[in-house]
């Protein structure tokens, strides 16, 4: 796949996404998600990479839409098979991407910037890091997932308020709203993504594939059906050579080796 927006690596079982428009603050556009897109199928069909990590090129980490190069003229409801479009080929995939996903936002995140690093697992911020739900202020209402993604951490009210206010808010508030699991300094945001990333693909690539998929059904689920669903997955996860490579391990004293699975 031959890439403009976007930049790809895979190493040591991690792949990381950058996105590499950083004249415009990494905003979106449509070739931006039609290479995000192949980058998450090809990632979902690679057993070699266990973790991702996704980042902004430059100073941004994603200013959300590039409102320069929309069509006003676009008729409404094209724009709402093209909002459609991202969220079955962009968000929907990332979102249920059997393997961790980590955003490392190194910048400004707006818009559907911020609800993008919303979908991943884990949110590693820089100390330079701004957030916004800015929709309310082109009069807009959020969207790629924002209105669900943001209740979600940080609660209805709390959301409300930072959808209503399209306020700024700056790393340090959102780790305390536990937007942010954590914030670094900026100049040691890869360096802490990366080796976050390697700890998580030294680990059980299957077991962490059904732990995902189950707390992301959680929020949705009762609890009779989650314990259920963890009866079926956990008896899935005994019979796996990775349990038997865990308790192997612990019997001899030593770290797991766990094998890729396809």
């Amino acid at each position: 796949m031959t890439l403009e927006t976007l930049l790809y690596d895979a190493s040591e079982g991690v792949a990381t996404i950058t996105f590499n428009r950083p004249d415009v603050l990494n905003a979106t556009n449509d070739q931006f998600y039609k290479e995000l897109s192949g980058l998450i199928g090809t990632i979902a069909d690679d057993p070699e990479v266990r973790c991702v990590i996704i980042t902004g090129a430059g100073r941004g980490f994603c200013a959300g839409a590039d409102v320069k190069g929309m069509d006003p003229n676009r008729p409404p409801l094209s724009k709402r098979r093209r909002h459609r479009w991202i969220l079955s080929t962009v968000l929907r995939p990332l979102v249920r991407l059997e393997k961790p996903v980590i955003a490392a936002v190194n910048g400004v995140a707006v818009g559907a910037g911020m609800n993008i690093a919303l979908a991943a697992d884990i949110l590693i911020a820089s100390d330079k890091a701004v957030f916004s739900q800015i929709f309310a202020k082109m009069g807009l209402v959020p969207d790629l997932g924002g209105l669900h993604l943001l209740t979600r951490v940080v609660g209805l009210n709390k959301a409300k308020e930072l959808c209503f206010t399209a306020r700024k808010i700056p790393a340090a508030e959102a780790l305390a709203l536990g937007i942010a699991n954590e914030v670094v300094p900026a100049d040691e945001l890869m360096t802490r993504a990366r080796v976050l990333a390697r700890e998580i693909a030294a680990g059980p690539p299957f077991a962490l594939s059904m732990m995902k998929t189950l707390l992301n059904m959680s929020s949705t689920s009762t609890l009779e059906e989650m314990l259920e669903y963890e009866g079926y997955a956990q008896s899935l996860a005994y019979i796996s050579g990775e349990n038997a490579e865990g308790a192997l391990a612990f019997k001899e004293k030593r770290p797991p080796k766990f094998g890729p699975t396809g």
